[in-house]
């Protein structure tokens, strides 16, 4: 089911229904009451009622069991046809692999399709994965197989070490750096119920090999279809060998009627027709056409090559300058197979066949490592023997040519073939002209970066996200470019303008892999653009190593000295930020120095400014009114997710200091859906985790917990240290105060580790201090004593904004006391002092004896 722009399927867009009556649609589909729907989306109940009557009458559901249903399916096929890039021509013959295909897929959880090159392997599978997830009467069966849907991981353009990370998004999982990213992908694995598709594993099949294995042994419903040219040797896999082409045997009659059932041959006619319109198979052709089919020993990407040359040459023809073409390229090919001789001098002899400027052309287009579009052409292809205008005219010679693609219908993106695009590379690489190429490529797309990032500033966000997305391959070619030449400039001019996307859309392994290249190439030089982006780079350190962030913090600041006011301000804006866990003595003058920096010449700026004194000023009335200034300005920009933000932010600091009003409500209500309509799912979730929060203020405790059972698993997918912390926090409270001491010590230490590794002092302190009430609980006196003396360290090394609001649990300590006696308890306080918090919990239970009493 194809999608339109707003991510609504077909259907429901041509019957007029909102994106508000779609969430309650899929909410009808997952057999919610109209309350849980109105708890859920955060609207009235009467509002439910009122989105589910207009369903009923836009969808003609007779009922609500109809209508649910409805939702299902389309919800399901939606899923599916989301993942996968929708082909532009029709597959030609594979009736029967595909039969076989959906049925191995039946009865294994991993089917690999090997073959060579230009086979067809991706093409076969895309059609399998479509008929798996079709809304079909004869696919219904599989869809229900499938209910996560069918999700694809193209490995093509991906180097070894990001692997793991394309698998990831693939599943939905957002990697972040620190946390086992094998561990959350096994959980959403397990439950995803998805068809995964990975595409191209040949380049990287040991890792490919390694991750599927681990996904697999996972358990659960999950099914692999992989395509390689060798097996993935797993246990289990079923290794399917895509083969050639049914060909016309050579001493078959010639005749058009008996060679045209062939699929070969009705693959060339297919092709032939649409590159040279009122092409038939006749008598006369039928010889050529069966001769070529066999010399590309049936192979789909030759054949299409040689087809689309029937504008030029007519069969007869081709087969007699394909004839020469292999006499004069087998030296030197002997040991390749058979299948691979022909692809390459297919392609060969297509290359040969360009003039001058299609051949300077098709070769710099090597340089993409994934689609582009014509600006980019212009840019990174251009020179002085081919102006713009030279590309205009010679690249739609190519895509006749059959050797570039269109991306999609309408999407003025255009793509070569992986078989394709390695050939030009080796071209390019050959021909002395990749330097220059390579250059050019870079500076373009640093170009688009820095202009995407101020775009997304404004309303228009959401469409430069999704560019940046779509462009993300060679964005990060770019920077590999700068890095790996030395240019250390354009590296942190890159990293200051990818640093809000890379957030934004949970690319912190990426952003922070980066970084560390960036950093070990050379010493950076002190100017603004270097400046900015070792302040951006601060923002990505500071979720892992908030010392590193403080440390290139103070780099950048040092930096900044002798530079312009906006250079020295979001130098200061970095210490800020970056010192809230290491020098909170800092943040407030740092902050205050860059919003008088930044003044009225740089409001953006100067928000963000305000925004993070909402966070950091001990005085609640003074930070909440940062935090209204903030958001004020955030929603005259159109920026929705910074506004969403800092709405989010209020909350937090309101429900700190135990305010739980209506307005807090307000704010977390206008967060979240400012949040949806700015598509993002991290900010979106940030807001449930307030509502949990909110409930558990006003005393409704399992409400609470509820909430962050159904929220904590998008929070760990999402990457999210800091709510995944708070979430187990308040579940590991919720079972204690349940008396399941062994589950709440499950969740309070789960809850530590996130949050010390994210820093958040007051959700720390809180944890480790209901861990040692735990402990106590569970008679391990000692135990319980020294998390106190660590909950005393982080609570006095944390800003007066940090501190949890409630104060030490002064009854555990006096009844620890009584029990270990005021030295012994002493010694194991003054023990936990000196142990961080990760220390602290590799010791813990102490090896100690369980007492007879509680304490």
């Amino acid at each position: 089911m194809r999608h339109h722009e707003g991510g609504l399927p077909d259907r429901l867009a041509r019957a007029g229904v909102t994106v508000r009556e779609a969430e309650v649609l899929w909410a009808v589909a997952e057999r919610l009451r109209n309350r849980e729907i109105a708890e859920r989306l955060h609207v009235s109940v009467r509002t439910v009622e009122s989105h589910i009557a207009a369903l009923l009458r836009k969808l003609d559901a007779p009922d609500r069991a109809a209508l649910a249903e409805t939702g299902a399916r389309l919800r399901r096929s939606a899923r599916a046809g989301a993942a996968l890039p929708a082909p532009l021509t029709s597959l030609v013959g594979r009736a029967e692999e595909t039969s076989e295909l959906l049925a191995l897929l039946g009865s294994h959880r991993l089917v690999t399709l090997i073959g060579p090159g230009g086979v067809g392997k991706t093409r076969l599978a895309l059609h399998v994965a479509e008929s798996a997830g079709a809304e079909s009467a004869r696919a219904t069966a599989l869809a229900d197989r499938f209910p996560g849907g069918v999700r694809m991981a193209d490995l093509a353009p991906v180097e070894p070490e990001s692997v793991g990370d394309t698998f990831a998004r693939a599943l939905g999982v957002v990697p972040e750096p620190g946390w086992p990213l094998r561990d959350i992908m096994r959980e959403v694995a397990a439950v995803s119920g998805c068809l995964l598709l990975a595409d191209n594993c040949e380049h990287v099949v040991a890792e490919a090999a390694e991750i599927v294995a681990d996904l697999l042994g996972a358990g659960g419903a999950l099914r692999v279809l992989a395509t390689s040219r060798e097996p993935l040797g797993i246990p289990g896999e079923v290794a399917y060998q895509v083969r050639a082409l049914p060909l016309p045997a050579p001493d078959a009659s010639e005749r058009a009627e008996s060679i045209a059932p062939y699929d070969a041959v009705r693959l060339f006619v297919d092709r032939a027709a649409a590159a040279s319109p009122g092409f038939a198979l006749t008598d006369a052709v039928a010889p050529a056409v069966a001769a070529l089919c066999r010399r590309l020993d049936g192979l789909p990407l030759a054949i299409e090559l040689a087809a689309s040359r029937l504008r030029t040459f007519g069969p007869v023809e081709l087969v007699e300058h394909l004839d020469r073409r292999f006499e004069l390229l087998s030296a030197g090919a002997r040991t390749a197979p058979p299948r691979h001789r022909a692809l390459r001098s297919t392609i060969d002899w297509s290359y040969r066949l360009l003039d001058d400027g299609e051949r300077a052309l098709f070769e710099r287009l090597g340089v993409f490592p994934a689609d582009f579009d014509l600006a980019a052409i212009e840019s990174a292809c251009g020179g002085e023997d081919l102006g713009g205008e030279a590309v205009i005219t010679l690249l739609p010679r190519l895509v006749d040519k059959s050797l570039v693609s269109t991306a999609g219908r309408g999407t003025g993106r255009y793509r070569l073939l992986e078989t394709i695009r390695a050939y030009a590379a080796q071209r390019l690489a050959g021909s002395g002209g990749e330097p220059a190429t390579r250059g050019r490529h870079a500076a373009h797309y640093l170009a688009f970066a820095e202009q995407a990032a101020e775009r997304l500033r404004t309303s228009e966000q959401r469409v430069w996200l999704d560019r940046m997305t779509t462009e993300q391959p060679n964005l990060h070619a770019a920077l590999a470019h700068a890095i790996s030449t030395g240019d250390v400039e354009s590296a942190w001019r890159m990293i200051a303008a990818l640093q809000r996307f890379w957030d934004v859309t949970g690319r912190r392994r990426d952003a922070h892999r980066w970084v560390r290249q960036a950093l070990a190439v050379a010493d950076p030089p002190a100017t603004p653009a270097v400046v900015a982006g070792l302040t951006e780079a601060c923002l990505i350190l500071d979720s892992r190593d908030a010392r590193a962030a403080f440390d290139l913090a103070r780099k950048a600041a040092s930096q900044a000295a002798g530079l312009d006011g906006l250079t020295r301000a979001r130098a200061a804006r970095a210490v800020g930020t970056s010192a809230t866990w290491i020098r909170p003595e800092l943040v407030a003058p740092a902050l205050r120095e860059a919003l008088a920096g930044f003044g009225d010449e740089h409001p953006w700026d100067s928000a963000l400014t305000m925004q993070e004194l909402a966070i950091t000023t001990a005085d609640l009335d003074r930070a909440l009114q940062w935090g209204r200034d903030s958001a004020a300005f955030f929603r005259r920009a159109g920026d929705q997710i910074c506004a969403a933000n800092a709405l989010y932010v209020m909350a937090q600091r309101a429900m700190s200091a135990g305010v739980a009003d209506d307005e807090v409500q307000e704010w977390l209500g206008e967060s979240h859906a400012l949040a949806e309509a700015a598509g993002s799912e991290a900010d979106m979730a940030h807001a449930s985790v307030g509502f949990a929060q909110l409930a558990w203020l006003r005393g409704d405790h399992d409400r609470a917990a509820e909430l962050m059972t159904e929220c904590l698993p998008t929070l760990r997918r999402l990457g999210d240290r800091r709510c995944t912390g708070r979430a187990l926090h308040m579940l590991g409270q919720r079972a204690y105060e349940k008396q399941e001491p062994a589950r709440a010590e499950e969740l309070l230490r789960a809850s530590v580790e996130a949050v010390a590794l994210a820093g958040q002092s007051f959700v720390l302190v809180s944890a480790i201090e209901t861990l040692a009430a735990v402990y106590a609980a569970q008679r391990r006196p000692r135990s319980a004593a020294v998390l106190l003396g660590t909950a005393h360290r982080v609570r006095e090394a944390a800003g007066a904004h940090m501190r949890p609001r409630r104060p030490p649990d002064q009854e555990l300590r006096h009844a620890l006391v009584r029990v270990l006696g005021a030295r012994p308890f002493d010694s194991a306080h003054t023990r936990g002092e000196r142990l961080s918090p990760a220390a602290a919990l590799r010791l813990m239970p102490l090896d100690e004896p369980p007492l007879l009493t509680t304490p």
